[in-house]
């Protein structure tokens, strides 16, 4: 069975060095890409699509694709399904970075290696996978029929 399935998602991009600077990235469903953006720094955009579903698994993906200041973040401010704001619920979904090189190695090696997950559903250190720092993927694994989706992770 398919049902209409509406996402709204707002982003941010905290002020930087310069403002004219962006963000770029996509945001998928079921790794298929649903919008492209662009966010100059200081500024926030607003995203909503609708589209058909079937009842099972789905992954809601935002990547933060690219970002020309390395000071600079992409920040998920809303997710919304079905016009009900996720908001803690959001924070089950995992970010991924692409951590830059050789910063990355120098870290390893003085025995500081950066986590590699941040948040995610059994997450107790109370890291923010809505804050992407570094370029990379948050993702939110979901299910529909999304009442019941819902109602387990209340």
């Amino acid at each position: 069975m398919t049902d209409s399935f509406k996402i709204y998602i707002e982003l941010k991009v905290p002020e930087g060095i310069d403002p004219e600077s962006e963000v770029r990235g996509t945001i998928e469903l079921n790794d298929k890409t649903i919008k492209e953006f662009a966010i100059k720094q200081g500024t926030s955009q607003s995203y909503e699509h609708t589209m058909e579903l079937d009842e099972g698994e789905h992954a809601l993906i935002i990547n933060n694709n690219y970002s020309a200041d390395p000071k600079t973040a992409c920040v998920i401010e809303k997710i919304t399904f079905d016009d009900i704001d996720l908001g803690i619920i959001a924070y089950s979904g995992e970010y991924r970075p692409d951590y830059p090189e050789p910063w990355y190695t120098d870290e390893c090696a003085a025995g500081r290696t950066p986590k590699e997950v941040w948040g995610g559903k059994d997450a107790g250190d109370g890291s923010a996978p809505m804050f992407m720092g570094w370029e990379g993927s948050y993702k939110l694994k979901f299910y529909t029929p999304l009442y019941e989706w819902l109602l387990e992770h209340l």
